[in-house]
């Protein structure tokens, strides 16, 4: 956060000359009178100025940026981050991406993206502090979201083919929440299989199951996680 001290003949005109200072809007800040004005008696003695501390509240974006850089500076990874606006006013969320080298990238995604999703995790909770309404952090690395979910897609189909054509149930290899997801949604599309999530954490799986009936009841098909 960023804090400037102004003095001015009233408390509006050391506030006013704290924002021009800082360049943003009252709505941003966060004002302390440190004195109050005095007027001069006799028209010119004993007078003094208002002075205020005026600190500005960082954006959530500027948030967002500072948490994942800190983080990545103590795993001794060399990174940019990139933090944009996303959504809209039905979803607001903030998109974050971590450009670095290959390498690096690696150690950043984790396993299956298990530390991705940590510091996901974590920036959320960093970014919606005091706030009242929830604002979504979408973090991701070497474009690893897009490929991971093209990648369990792919997998996605192929489980459901051979489901199809065996007539028997296909259970995909243990997965995370976010993992899972991605496959009920993308399967919620064909008429002829039902997904569900069988066992407990952290070796729930994705069940494919084949539909004999050729019209399947809706309240039968998955409409994702569970």
């Amino acid at each position: 956060m960023k804090t400037v001290v102004t003095t001015g003949r009233t408390v509006e005109d050391a506030v006013q000359a704290a924002l021009v200072r800082l360049g943003v809007p009252r709505e941003r800040v966060e004002v302390r009178v440190l004195q109050e004005p005095v007027r001069p008696r006799f028209g010119f003695l004993g007078g003094r100025d208002a002075k205020v501390e005026v600190t500005v509240f960082p954006t959530p974006e500027e948030r967002c940026q500072a948490f994942i850089e800190g983080v990545l500076q103590r795993m001794g990874v060399e990174a940019r981050v990139e933090v944009s606006s996303a959504g809209g006013e039905d979803e607001p969320q903030i998109s974050a991406q971590v450009r670095c080298a290959e390498g690096d990238a690696a150690t950043v995604i984790g396993r299956r993206g298990n530390t991705l999703d940590a510091l996901q995790y974590l920036v959320n909770v960093v970014v919606n502090q005091d706030r009242g309404d929830f604002l979504r952090v979408a973090l991701d690395c070497g474009d690893y979201r897009r490929r991971r979910r093209e990648s369990l897609e792919k997998m996605a189909e192929r489980a459901a083919s051979r489901a199809v054509r065996t007539k028997r149930p296909v259970s995909l290899a243990a997965m995370p929440a976010s993992d899972r997801k991605v496959i009920h949604t993308h399967l919620q599309g064909r008429r002829d299989v039902i997904t569900t999530s069988e066992g407990a954490e952290p070796h729930r799986k994705v069940v494919i199951v084949p539909v004999v009936s050729s019209e399947p009841r809706r309240s039968e098909r998955r409409r994702g996680e569970r």
